[in-house]
């Protein structure tokens, strides 16, 4: 029997808004690929990498170290179940358990680190620790099937909550868009899920999920909103963005910034923190 290919290859770049520090960038994001083959829900020999990212959302306390956490989360949770999308009950119980213990023991260390400081919280700031930090947040697992006739299957597997986006880029093109289709859906207050929030159910309930076949040469892009609604106005003109998003990522994060600059500058995309991970299935594969 034929064995699986490589996983895909990947870029992350992120920036800050302008005015902005690196530090104080909100958006988070984490590619992480299993070393050996799975199997699947079929028995069938698998390999897969997995990527997620989050936008934090900036009127919460600690929105950063949420999105941070998130994206580490949302990994571990895809990773328990072999195929997760099948019981989204099932992954959002496993995700909002994790994430509370999680939560509440980071919580436990910023306090201690805050008083060891000479920083102890204040008055004004336990009212936000109460309330929690709030997130969008968007986990994909790209997926290699081993076929019973030695053929490699690529699929992709994804949930979403709120307005960071995945796009199934087909030369130059964007092929599908996911949760957000339309423009005009990022004026809405996008879902949020919070660092308090027990309510796997109701997380269930909210949360959408979404597959797709990938051919050799396909790509897929993880964002948060600001590149996102840039990439279906772009889609919307006729201007392949995939093939621009292909031509810039490579170049690294100095030649990113200054795309993203231009970009801003030539009101082409609103000022606000940007994350992008690129991943393309080898045209060999």
């Amino acid at each position: 029997m034929a064995d699986l290919p490589a996983l895909p290859e990947w870029h992350v770049l992120r920036l800050a808004k302008a005015g902005s520090r690196p530090d104080e960038c909100e958006d988070a994001a984490l590619v992480w690929g299993r070393a050996e083959p799975g199997v699947d829900g079929n028995g069938r020999p698998v390999r897969s990498l997995y990527a997620a990212v989050s936008d934090g959302a900036s009127e919460s306390l600690l929105a950063r170290a949420w999105a941070e956490q998130l994206v580490s989360d949302v990994i571990d949770s895809m990773c328990v179940g072999r195929d997760w999308w099948r019981e989204p009950g099932y992954f959002a119980k496993d995700l909002i358990e994790r994430s509370a213990l999680r939560w509440e023991s980071f919580l436990v260390q910023y306090q201690e680190d805050r008083a060891a400081q000479g920083r102890p919280i204040t008055w004004y700031e336990q009212p936000g620790l109460e309330k929690g930090a709030f997130a969008t947040v968007l986990g994909t697992e790209i997926r290699g099937t081993l076929l019973e006739t030695g053929e490699t299957s690529w699929s992709w597997h994804a949930f979403a909550l709120g307005d960071s986006c995945l796009f199934q880029i087909r030369d130059g093109a964007v092929h599908t868009s996911f949760p957000v289709t339309d423009l005009e859906e990022f004026g809405i207050t996008p879902q949020l899920l919070g660092s308090r929030n027990r309510d796997w159910e109701l997380v269930a309930r909210r949360m959408t999920v979404a597959h797709g076949e990938l051919e050799p040469g396909d790509e897929l892009l993880l964002s948060t909103d600001a590149l996102a609604a840039w990439t279906l106005a772009g889609e919307v003109a006729g201007l392949l963005p995939g093939r621009q998003l292909a031509a810039i990522a490579p170049q690294g994060e100095e030649q990113f910034a200054e795309w993203i600059a231009h970009q801003r500058s030539g009101g082409h995309m609103r000022n606000d923190d940007v994350t992008l991970i690129r991943t393309w299935v080898r045209a060999e594969a």
